[in-house]
């Protein structure tokens, strides 16, 4: 894969991202089989077929091994990932994000990866290698990336037309000034809503990489050098995510990120603020191009960008060898990119690339990234503090909370954080 970017390694927030789990089966199984179980979020839709293809032609391949695959909705898959985990139901695969690492390590929930996963892991590129080894020092691989996205949006070229905007926005007046133009054509500018918790995240985290936060200050507010209120680069985020609420979904706060979804896709909203969307748009026949969030009017170098999905074993379960033996199977060379064309995401890997045979939009893509910083983490991802901005941005954009108050919040509880962890 050509080398278009530069990732900064940093914990991420997770946003949204894939998972794989189900219920245990025993390690014989009937006729001799090992039962591994496969947890994933997913909603029915192209992606998760994508992982259940693999799933089936792996099966064939190894009639010894059967997989069992449940899918959650990103709403309740964190929390029924960890009750499984913690009550030894856990799966014997699953994915996760990036803020749970830590977590999943110390509680004994994350194999390590290097013993016995030698020929998929030897193909990873330099960054995802150096990914896969958060959560844990020395040489232990506690996680498998399996896809990369730099973050941007996927916006409805013929929304645009209509609206009288010849061109992408490329600097945040511009941004607002056309947002303007579709709100004024009847259109709505951004499919963003705020009933789930989760999904404002993707416009504050746009701000917060173009704005200077970083993995550095993050470091500073663990350790207690920094904090959210004197931090310019978060209260320039939080007050871009209040001026840009007029421009959401209508009843941002009683409105579902599914419901959000729909209306892109149904070509009712003319902007989707995440590149995950571009399987379903292709699905829905949309007329689409990509380009990068503006939230200055200056260039920048960096840009919200994380490693999307990160796989994970199980020990517990004793069922690491066939565990292994299905990843090593995902990560092969022709299986993987089949995968990727499904879902429309950027390999890991040395030994697979995508372009305009996958996407149209990739080469246009890879060259907007081009020679961008991906930051993936702005502030410690302690449960806690990160549970406090998803509250706080619900509360700035229904009115309920200032700028200010949400810092404030947020202050609080990393307060609070550092001493329980002192």
């Amino acid at each position: 894969m050509k080398k278009w970017l530069t990732v900064t390694t940093a914990l991420a927030t997770a946003l949204a991202v894939t998972a794989l789990a189900g219920c245990s089966g025993s390690g014989g199984g009937d006729g001799g089989k090992t039962e591994l179980s496969f947890l994933m979020w997913g909603d029915g839709g192209d992606t998760q077929q994508a992982y259940q293809d693999v799933i089936d032609t792996f099966e064939e391949a190894n009639p010894d091994i059967t997989i069992n695959a449940e899918f959650f909705n990103t709403n309740d898959y964190d929390n029924i990932l960890k009750t499984r985990l913690s009550g030894g139901a856990g799966p014997d695969i699953y994915g996760f994000d990036l803020g749970n690492i830590d977590d999943f390590v110390r509680d004994g929930f994350a194999t390590d990866l290097s013993e016995g996963g030698s020929d998929y892991l030897s193909k990873l590129t330099e960054d995802a290698a150096k990914e896969s080894h958060r959560g844990e020092e020395g040489d232990a691989v506690s996680n498998l990336p399996i896809s990369l996205s730099g973050n941007g949006i996927i916006y409805n070229k013929a929304l645009f037309e209509k609206a009288g905007i010849d061109a992408a926005p490329t600097t945040y007046t511009e941004l607002k000034a056309d947002a303007q133009k579709l709100l004024d054509a009847g259109i709505t500018p951004f499919a963003m809503s705020a009933q789930d918790n989760w999904w404002p995240q993707f416009i504050v985290y746009y701000a917060l990489a173009e704005h200077g936060a970083n993995e550095d200050l993050a470091a500073e507010m663990a350790a207690g050098d920094a904090d959210f209120s004197s931090s310019d680069a978060w209260k320039e985020s939080l007050d871009i995510v209040k001026e840009l609420t007029p421009y959401y979904m209508p009843n941002p706060l009683g409105t579902s990120q599914t419901a959000a979804q729909s209306a892109f896709l149904g070509g009712q909203a003319a902007m989707f603020p995440a590149a995950w969307i571009l399987p379903d748009a292709r699905t829905a026949d949309l007329d689409v191009d990509y380009m990068n969030f503006p939230t200055t009017d200056t260039p920048v170098d960096d840009l919200w960008g994380t490693y999307q999905v990160r796989f994970g074993v199980n020990p517990g379960n004793d069922k690491v060898e066939a565990s292994q033996k299905f990843l090593d199977y995902f990560m092969s060379d022709d299986v993987y990119l089949d995968f990727l064309t499904k879902v429309k995401q950027f390999p890991t890997t040395t030994t697979v690339s995508v372009g305009a045979e996958v996407d149209p939009l990739y080469p246009e893509m890879q060259e907007s990234w081009d020679g961008k910083t991906f930051i993936a983490a702005f502030s410690p991802t302690a449960k806690s503090v990160q549970d406090e901005l998803l509250v706080g941005l619900q509360n700035l954009i229904g009115g309920q909370q200032s700028t200010e108050e949400v810092l404030s919040s947020l202050d609080t509880a990393l307060e609070q954080w550092r001493a329980d962890n002192q």
